[in-house]
């Protein structure tokens, strides 16, 4: 029996995006092809990931948009991972006329627009998603509750969030006394403090007002003061960067600024820490939430991010903060300042054990579902 092809067109290169569809062409399980729109984008600094499926990147180029056209006609099935591009509306276009099986994957709408018109806007760019039965698959629950509600239950819905190689980020746990009480982790904990060992909090993306660090900022140098063993790490540029260092001034010998770093650094970076503070005011997915489980950190996430919704249970492997609050993140700072280690330890571990359900093997198995969830029946 022959394989079912799939045709995905997607935004640009992203090692985390090559990475996933490198592990399902690599199964076998469909005869993959991908078209990226763009081989970067502005304010992305990845290198380029050596691809190995079968892909064209259009960046604008005609003539690789009429291959592209001939794949868009004869796959099984084109999967629309993005449509605010001209070349996207183009294949989306032709591929509808085929009538032909297709579907929309994408993070929750309703993020970068102002509510109402966003909801016009779609409703005009994605009108053949509306005049159609085409299955959605969301990247996360977050996204699956808003689509649902836009787009209407008569359509088959799947959650197909972003997935990658987390195992490049686990690491040796630190060894623990086996009949450690709470107690011994107390005085272990007061121990480390006197000892001189940190407690080092970790943010790791793009510095700018909707990833909430200016709220980060006022948070730490609220919090750091009254408790000496705390540490900032900060892994990333951006624009609110001078505003971060302005509001950090007064504990600026506690904080670390490491800058953009590429993806193969990453792993070494979170081996330095001990909890991720992801305080994002919105956030479809967020693969740094699971790149942190991975490593053993627990998470501060928000309740409008898709990842810590979906993998975060608060007070086992991390905690949930409102978005947009200040008093709350303090809060969950001064937890992961003052948390027993033996308590920390066990966060630790069970952020790796949900880090082990969400693997690339994983995603690839989610992948196959939804494809087949979204091909009329071959009954």
């Amino acid at each position: 029996m022959n394989r079912v092809s799939v045709m995905v067109v997607t935004n640009q290169t992203s090692p985390y995006q090559v990475e996933f569809m490198d592990a399902v062409a690599r199964s076998g399980l469909v005869d993959l092809r991908v078209v990226y729109l763009h081989s970067q984008r502005p304010g992305r600094h990845w290198r380029v990931p050596v691809i190995a499926h079968e892909h064209l990147v259009l960046d604008g180029d005609t003539q690789r948009l009429e291959s592209a056209r001939g794949w868009v006609q004869n796959a099984d099935l084109v999967v629309m991972a993005y449509y605010q591009d001209a070349f996207a509306a183009e294949l989306l276009r032709e591929r509808v006329q085929t009538g032909r099986a297709w579907c929309f994957w994408g993070e929750r709408p309703g993020v970068t627009r102002w509510a109402a018109l966003g909801a016009l806007y779609r409703r005009w760019k994605l009108r053949a998603l509306h005049q159609s039965r085409a299955a959605i698959w969301g990247i996360g629950a977050f996204a699956l509750e808003r689509y649902r509600r836009e787009f209407g239950a008569h359509r088959v819905y799947c959650n197909v969030p972003y997935f990658s190689d987390l195992s490049r980020f686990s690491r040796t746990p630190p060894p623990l006394t086996p009949a450690l009480s709470p107690s011994d982790g107390e005085r272990a904990a007061e121990s480390r403090v006197r000892g001189g060992v940190h407690r080092t909090l970790l943010y790791s993306g793009s510095l700018i007002h909707r990833k909430g660090v200016d709220l980060l900022a006022t948070a730490f140098a609220r919090v750091a003061p009254t408790h000496p063993q705390l540490k900032l790490l900060v892994m990333g540029e951006g624009e609110s960067q001078a505003d971060m260092e302005a509001r950090l001034s007064g504990v600026r010998e506690r904080v670390e600024f490491v800058g953009f770093q590429d993806w193969e650094k990453l792993p070494a970076f979170y081996a330095q820490a001990d909890a991720l503070c992801a305080p994002s005011r919105h956030d479809g997915w967020a693969l740094v939430v699971p790149e942190a489980l991975a490593s053993g950190l627990p998470v501060i996430g928000t309740d409008r991010m898709g990842a810590v919704l979906d993998l975060i249970q608060p007070g086992r492997n991390g905690w949930r903060v409102a978005a947009g609050q200040l008093e709350p993140l303090c809060r969950a700072i001064e937890l992961v300042a003052t948390l027993p280690a033996a308590e920390l330890a066990g966060m630790a571990g069970a952020a790796r054990q949900t880090a082990a359900g969400h693997s690339l093997e994983s995603g690839v198995e989610r992948f196959q579902r939804a494809v087949k969830a979204s091909l009329p029946s071959r009954d």
